[in-house]
């Protein structure tokens, strides 16, 4: 199943990732908010675990759980795999992505901007957009009993692709006649088992970091927030900097939020990097994040900056960097993936390749890293479509 939120980091199975892809933050909502059921407790009756599988081209068969509350929170865990033991967590107000084989290997936001949200639909209503969004131009084919309960079958025609819905060959899917809940989705993704009223523990919804956790905005282990940026990291290097063609080489970046966005992060794995302004990182993030899963491949922002005219300190000071930094920080708000301060484009000029053109504040790039650090793809946000970018993601190696 692949959750989708509207700029998420994420997440999951191919599934339930592409049932809530279709639906983001609509379909039944069913209050705001509700007490954790436990064995005595009274339980809400769109509480619901699913368990499925589901099969990818790029990462194999996956088994995974899904907890629902309704549409207003879940938590996803991918059970076998190569991605065993990755979960996510939406509560209605943060996200904590946990990734084994990710460093860190924790990334929570909280409070994400709107168009960042993580809500997503598992239960839909006929006659609603997030319904005809999943399943165009509708046609009820009668009922079945489905996991001791009775169920909706219906047709639906071929979805076209749009920033948020990939594209999917005409299917019947089919829906629990009580809540709406989505048990056939009519792909290559098959759930076994749905059980509704499930006894959960206290944390089942829990958001918050282990004690000595480090979220996405830290830097590496092992490395202190305390250590200035390298001087190449916050002024362009005369000769352009000890990088090949066509390579991504090393960057060291204050992260909004304290820390560091630093390449050893990515050493010898893929990922992405999208550059440009703020609200073009945030669109970008909206695009690109429902593509991935369990954060792989990882996207990093590079937040172009230029110092203001009237701004009197210098670059090559780690003092005035950390104080013009903290001030950028608060007016960048949050992001749903780790984002570096890119001052003067000293980082993001290697997408040029040449270091005496100044970056472009309008423009967002998208450059997808190869594991050996060369640029497998570059291009303008704007003119790429959502079913390049999703190809281009899954061969990245």
């Amino acid at each position: 199943m692949t959750v989708r939120g509207k700029q998420a980091r994420m997440f999951i199975v191919p599934v339930v990732l592409a049932v809530a892809a279709a639906g983001g933050c609509g379909g039944q909502q069913s209050g705001s908010g509700s007490a954790l059921p436990s064995a005595t407790s009274t339980v809400s009756p769109d509480l619901v675990r699913v368990r499925g599988a589901s099969t990818d081209d790029d990462a194999g068969s996956n088994s995974f759980e899904l907890f629902a509350d309704g549409n207003r929170r879940y938590r996803m865990t991918i059970l076998t795999g190569s991605e065993a033991g990755s979960y996510l967590v939406w509560d209605g107000k943060a996200v904590l992505i946990y990734s084994p084989e990710e460093e860190p290997k924790y990334q929570r936001i909280e409070n994400p901007d709107k168009d960042e949200s993580l809500d997503s639909t598992f239960f839909y209503r006929p006659g609603t957009e997030e319904f005809e969004q999943l399943c165009p131009a509708a046609k009820r084919l009668g009922t079945q009993t489905l996991f001791g309960r009775t169920a909706v079958r219906y047709h639906c025609d071929k979805v076209e692709s749009s920033d948020h819905v990939p594209d999917m060959d005409a299917r019947e899917i089919v829906l629990d006649e009580k809540t709406g809940l989505v048990m056939v989705y009519g792909g290559g993704e098959v759930i076994t088992e749905v059980t509704f009223g499930p006894v959960i523990a206290a944390d089942t919804f829990s958001t918050k970091l282990p004690p000595g956790a480090n979220s996405s905005v830290a830097p590496p282990e092992g490395e202190s927030t305390d250590v200035p940026p390298d001087a190449e990291s916050t002024e362009v290097p005369p000769d352009g900097g000890d990088v090949g063609p066509n390579e991504i080489g090393s960057f060291r970046l204050n992260a909004v939020g304290g820390g560091f966005v630093n390449s050893t992060s990515y050493r010898g794995k893929p990922f992405v990097i999208v550059a440009g302004s703020a609200d073009g990182i945030r669109t970008a993030l909206g695009r690109l994040l429902p593509m991935t899963r369990a954060g792989k491949p990882p996207v990093v922002g590079f937040l172009l900056v230029m110092p203001p005219e009237d701004w009197r300190g210098s670059l090559l000071n780690p003092k005035d960097v950390d104080q013009l930094a903290a001030s950028i920080s608060k007016s960048a708000g949050t992001f749903a993936a780790p984002v570096g301060l890119d001052f003067k484009g000293a980082a993001s000029w290697v997408f040029s390749g040449d270091i005496t053109v100044p970056p472009d504040l309008t423009q967002v790039t998208i450059a997808l890293v190869a594991s050996d650090g060369t640029f497998a793809h570059v291009t303008p946000a704007r003119e790429v479509t959502d079913a390049n970018l999703r190809n281009w993601i899954a061969a990245l190696s």
